[in-house]
């Protein structure tokens, strides 16, 4: 399947997604959508599939003009989209959610998973298990659970929103390689991507997006470097004996029922200091965050030494359930956790709603338009939050998190999905807030650079143990 889009558009009362955007995807190959979080990637993708529909412009299969007034419209030409945030009843097992998307009148009957099923599996995911409840499944699992059921319908195109977010680098390998083989049997695949590494490396071509606007690959990279600077990352402590705040976790253990347990874990976070912890999500990178933030309860032991930023001294026995995310927003914690779309915010709320979350006072709206501007987002405070991008949700989310003026900061996987300039924005964000004196706990500290870091623990087969400290140079 060949599909041309030739003008599209799509525009906002405040922005402009997408303007004037012409692309061929030819049909047997992989085609990488590149660019930074809001270029118009995800937008592009929703009105090829159909979710979405276009201000202006036409798109063309093998030739032909169509038009797409939903998704089914765009099912019966054989385009299928997976999306980045799967959507799945988390209180069915995998099979049970394929069960739900399959076409097949005999698979919906029968709950023996049929050969056809466990040979697709063991194609793309041989370790997924088809009766674990969604809930119980890591993002990557989740991820192929809405991958099977999209290939269940055999499209003639699959249309992939950044695909690689949960995977780890064996993981990736494997899906380009599965992908690759589907674009020999005649299938069009479109990945939207971040990562140019990526796009380089598996995709037959590359589509390059800036503001909504195609552009060259030239004069994209030359944008990039001229808006993108990253700091000097030779941080140094600096004196924050105006905060005596400390919190230190001794022998932290925990074993979820359905999740890599945390087996023993000892760190400490001081003010003016960035402590990161390095992981996998099979090294229960996921189980720590829950603990140290004080989202798991179950089968929790090890001891917390906690002191505020006015001096006044805590000590917990986790068994006991008394450590809790109450208690930390009490003693002037932020917390930025991994899962934005459905911890962070939710993607039915508006983006005042999400903004004004801890906001107190009466006028909401400005606040909420506030807080947009400290962002640097061109976005209505009535959007729906499912309409953001991951770099802008991030953004977003941390900006109404600082606003609380924080002594602690707790960031989870704070530059997973995004692209390089949020990267260094982030990674800027993260230097001052230490350098103003506040504490900050980095959990999940991939693409960042350690070298900002005071305290680096890493955290393998459950294990959480320092691998460097400034202190010690």
């Amino acid at each position: 399947m060949e599909i041309k889009l030739e003008g599209i558009s799509r525009h906002y009362p405040l922005k402009k997604a997408l303007d004037d955007v012409s692309v061929t995807f030819a049909s047997g190959k992989l085609h990488a959508l590149f660019g930074e979080n809001g270029a118009g990637k995800s937008t592009l993708a929703k009105i090829i599939s159909g979710s979405l529909l276009p201000t202006a412009g036409k798109i063309f299969i093998d030739d032909k003009p169509v038009h797409f007034s939903n998704s089914k419209d765009a099912l019966a030409y054989g385009i299928v989209i997976v999306e980045q945030t799967p959507l799945l009843s988390l209180s069915l097992t995998a099979y049970e959610n394929l069960l739900l998307k399959s076409k097949e009148k005999k698979l919906i009957l029968d709950y023996n998973v049929p050969d056809s099923l466990l040979s697709l599996r063991d194609s793309w995911c041989p370790k997924l298990d088809f009766s674990s409840k969604v809930r119980d499944l890591g993002g990557n699992f989740r991820f192929y659970v809405s991958l099977l059921g999209a290939l269940l319908r055999k499209p003639k195109c699959l249309i992939l929103d950044e695909p690689s977010a949960f995977l780890d680098f064996d993981e990736r390998k494997k899906l380009y390689d599965s992908l690759k083989k589907l674009t020999a049997s005649g299938t069009t695949v479109i990945v939207i991507t971040h990562s140019a590494s990526e796009a380089k490396t598996y995709a037959d071509t590359i589509t390059f997006l800036k503001k909504g606007k195609r552009v060259s690959e030239e004069n994209f990279h030359a944008s990039q470097e001229n808006a993108v600077s990253f700091p000097d990352f030779n941080f140094s402590k600096t004196d924050a004996s105006s905060s005596p705040l400390s919190l230190t976790f001794n022998h932290l253990s925990c074993r979820p029922p359905s999740r890599p347990a945390l087996l023993d874990a000892t760190l400490t976070v001081k003010a003016g200091e960035i402590t990161a912890v390095t992981g996998l999500k099979e090294s229960s990178i996921d189980t720590l965050e829950d603990a140290l933030t004080g989202m798991e309860k179950n089968n929790l032991s090890g001891q917390v030494s906690f002191t505020n930023s006015q001096g006044a001294h805590f000590d917990f026995n986790l068994s006991k359930g008394e450590w809790s995310v109450s208690f930390l927003r009490e003693h002037g914690t932020a917390i930025v956790p991994s899962d934005r779309k459905l911890r962070g915010s939710n993607p039915n709320l508006t983006v005042t709603q999400m903004l004004c979350a801890h906001y107190k006072g009466k006028n909401l709206s400005s606040y909420a338009q506030h807080l947009i501007d400290e962002a640097n987002i061109s976005i209505m405070t009535e959007e729906k939050c499912s309409s953001l991008s991951g770099g802008m949700l991030q953004r977003l989310i941390l900006v109404r998190e600082l606003s609380l003026d924080p002594s602690l900061v707790i960031l989870c996987n704070p530059m997973q999905g995004l692209d390089i300039r949020s990267q260094a924005f982030f990674t800027k964000t993260i230097v001052s807030l230490a350098e103003s004196g506040k504490a900050v706990l980095v959990i999940g500290a991939s693409d960042m650079p350690l070298t900002i870091c005071s305290r680096v623990y890493a955290l393998e087969s459950g294990v959480c143990r320092l691998s460097f400290s400034k202190e010690n140079v």
